[in-house]
């Protein structure tokens, strides 16, 4: 591939609005900048960036996309999505079968760029017809060392937005981010994975630099490797499942998806295990809640005991998720499993789905009992019951759109404790729920379950439905799909989707 990059003439009106943007550095950017860099996108981005150029075949092809930055502790996800596909002479073949970006395609590139945020920055994708690993060239090498001296010494970049090269054959990927600064010049930094998804398949890769997944499935996986194969095995160890939430439901989870082979996990939770946690958790003893030992910090203790995968990584946090200093080290997570009570955490989570490109799943129960309220009483009627799981991923819709969040319920989830009281004193309990909440483990094991098929069967691409919510119903003994669409224009997923670091979050500490 070659570019054509000196076009002051036809970008001379849109270098001062590209000049205006001005870029809000935060603390986490200077954290990880030699981190480990992945791109993230969906499938239908990535169809229509890969899959458009490959149709140029048997000649090179070449799509230009907007991209920008999510940055975790560890990891500096590179998010590509709303793609500037080329129009009737963006693309020149004068040297055969070797592709040229033409000025034409670059003037409209960054006439689309000064009207974005100086986070943004640009994800250029080109082919190598055929199939195997692509292998950049001294083409390549020139035009991306001399696109990036452009692009970020002539402002149209700004320092902290990302340029991203990325060339692919039929079925292998091989990129690296390109950084510049005027006493170093241009730097190259490789990109060793990348996600895809999509509302029916998460997909993990490693770049074709990267090299092979190292782990082997050791002779006690021999029951799992029987169903997915050593490959299934791979996949599990190398994916980061972040726990937000280790009480009923998020321990039984955890411990799960440990025996099941995930190689890394991280834990939060700010609460200590209490003798009423015992009767519907997984692992937590009344030893445990004696000394009041942390959700959090106990379940990784037996994690460590039970993993499949022996080298397993687990950290924890005994902790609020939704505070300012956690979110680098959830924006490392792959998946997120979401099992809380509380709204606000809910809500948090939800936005770092759509706006960091993290899947999530939000597993819940619910109980309704004449005794709820009553503990003295004898005899009781289950009323109605309930378990769900929500997949929250990008294209789909959110716990806004589907219902699970509303305005009403936020505002009372933010009241202080006395003003709960008060309420509850004078007689007024709608939207409160009862004081001790009725839970008991077949439920929050069937939830926990519910969350680790839908899990395997994104992972697996067993379905391939985009299914966005099941339901078990306690009374009715029923387990159904529920339809879930989009809200178009939901500030919560759809607005949100894709601006990393630009994205406001509710943080409880601001």
């Amino acid at each position: 591939m070659t570019v054509t990059t000196r076009l002051r003439a036809s970008i001379d009106a849109a270098m001062g609005a590209v000049l205006g943007l001005v870029k809000t550095m935060t603390r986490r950017e200077g954290l990880t900048l030699n981190a480990r860099i992945e791109i993230a996108w969906t499938g239908g981005v990535r169809e229509a960036v890969w899959g458009l150029a490959l149709s140029a075949a048997p000649r090179e092809g070449a799509v230009i996309a907007l991209c920008r930055v999510s940055t975790g502790a560890s990891r500096r996800s590179l998010i590509v999505q709303d793609s500037l596909p080329p129009q009737d002479g963006d693309l020149s073949y004068h040297r055969g079968y070797v592709v040229t970006i033409t000025s034409r395609y670059w003037n409209r590139v960054i006439d689309d760029l000064s009207g974005r945020s100086g986070e943004t920055g640009i994800a250029v994708l080109h082919t190598h017809p055929g199939r195997g690993n692509p292998v950049w060239s001294a083409d390549d090498d020139n035009a991306d060392r001399e696109l990036a001296a452009f692009l970020f010494g002539e402002g149209f970049l700004k320092g902290s937005a990302p340029l991203v090269s990325i060339v692919v054959s039929e079925d292998q990927l091989r990129a690296r981010e390109l950084r510049w600064t005027r006493d170093a010049g241009v730097t190259m930094h490789v990109v060793t994975r990348y996600r895809t998804l999509s509302r029916s398949h998460f997909e993990f890769r490693r770049t074709a630099e990267a090299g092979p997944e190292a782990y082997q499935p050791p002779s006690w996986a021999d029951r799992s490797v029987r169903v997915f194969g050593r490959d299934g095995q791979r996949l599990l160890a190398e994916v980061h499942v972040a726990f937000v939430g280790t009480g009923g439901v998020g321990s039984i989870t955890a411990e799960d998806s440990a025996r099941m082979g995930f190689g890394r996990m991280s834990l939060w939770d700010p609460d200590v295990i209490k003798t009423v946690n015992i009767n519907r958790s997984g692992s937590f003893t009344f030893s445990d809640a004696q000394r009041r030992a942390g959700k959090a910090e106990t379940l990784a203790a037996m994690i460590g005991r039970v993993a499949l995968v022996r080298e397993v990584w687990v950290w924890w946090r005994k902790a609020d998720v939704r505070h300012s200093d956690e979110l680098a080290r959830l924006l490392d997570a792959d998946v997120i499993s979401l099992a809380v009570d509380d709204v606000r955490v809910r809500n948090f989570v939800n936005a770092v789905a759509y706006a960091h490109f993290i899947p999530v799943l939000d597993g819940a129960n619910v109980i309704r009992s004449t005794a709820e309220d009553d503990v003295t009483a004898d005899a009781a009627t289950v009323e109605a019951g309930g378990a769900r799981v929500s997949v929250l991923v990008p294209g789909g819709p959110c716990l806004w759109c589907s219902g699970h969040i509303t305005s009403r319920k936020l505002s009372l989830a933010y009241r202080t404790e006395a003003e709960v009281a008060a309420d509850r004193a004078r007689g007024y309990v709608e939207h409160l729920g009862p004081e001790h909440a009725p839970s008991v483990m077949p439920m929050n094991a069937m939830t926990a379950a519910l969350v680790e098929l839908r899990l395997q069967d994104l992972l697996y691409g067993l379905s391939k439905r985009p299914v966005s919510e099941v339901y078990y119903d306690l009374v009715g003994g029923t387990l159904d799909e529920l339809p879930r669409d989009r809200v178009a224009g939901c500030p919560h997923c759809e607005l949100a989707e894709g601006l990393g670091d630009a994205a406001e979050l509710p943080h409880s500490d601001h």
